[in-house]
């Protein structure tokens, strides 16, 4: 049983009775329900084109009967690569093919925040702002972005050729502060070489992916190697002689 406040006081003979507390809420830019709208609703159609069914046909191949439903994932994947984002006769079309119901497939669309269930640019800028990419500045790199875009965080500008989000983490701490844009990843941003990839794709370009400052390849220390500098031994090293 719930008691007013007034009959807590009363009971407990305290005035002062301290009320709870709450963190601040805090609203992400995904959508995690559908509300019919003229872009998205169940009677615009969606079907697979015929170069994502055969791979349809072969992904379900790698899974035995009965549990043909693991393919949801890659198979609302390659819905949304077709169609740039995922749709709900997307979702319907996929629980289709694996015979499941509808909910099986809303409950994964929407818990996975790869899958964007509203229209998105050209360009996809997922801005990584987790603590390693903050403490090297990557809010210069958000501002940037936005600034050459036009576009804030969570919207789509106007020409409808880039969307922007802030992302908590993509696993590229080491080369810090960084940005995906679709599948590539641009690392060991400053906010000039930022402005500069956004730049690019404008003209239609693709920006080389990867780090950003010469001549670092990959995740190797900024500073240069400090170990494995030298060629690994053959076979037999260290081993004992009477063996």
């Amino acid at each position: 049983m719930f008691l007013p406040l007034r009959a807590i006081r009363s009971i407990s003979g305290c005035k002062n009775v301290r009320g709870l507390q709450t963190s601040t809420v805090r609203v992400s830019d995904q959508l995690f329900v559908h509300r019919d709208s003229a872009a998205d609703n169940p009677n615009i159609p969606f079907e697979f084109n015929e170069a994502n069914k055969k791979r349809i046909e072969a992904l379900l191949k790698i899974y035995p009967e009965g549990h043909k439903r693991g393919a949801m994932i890659p198979l609302l994947d390659l819905a949304q690569r077709q169609h740039g984002w995922l749709p709900i006769s997307a979702m319907h079309k996929v629980a289709e093919i694996l015979n499941l119901p509808r909910m099986r497939v809303y409950e994964v669309a929407t818990f996975y925040t790869m899958f964007n269930r509203r229209p998105m640019g050209k360009y996809h800028v997922q801005i990584c702002t987790c603590t390693p990419c903050w403490l090297r500045d990557s809010d210069s790199i958000v501002d940037a972005v936005t600034k050459a875009t036009n576009c804030k965080i969570g919207e789509m500008s106007e020409d409808k050729l880039f969307t922007i989000s802030e992302v908590e983490c993509l696993g590229a701490c080491a080369n810090a502060p960084m940005f995906q844009v679709n599948d590539d990843y641009y690392e060991d941003l400053t906010a000039e070489s930022a402005t500069s990839i956004i730049n690019a794709l404008k003209k239609g370009e693709r920006p080389p992916p990867g780090p950003q400052k010469a001549p670092r390849f990959a995740a190797d220390p900024a500073g240069g190697l400090t170990s494995l500098t030298s060629p690994p031994p053959g076979p037999g090293f260290g081993v004992r002689s009477d063996l």
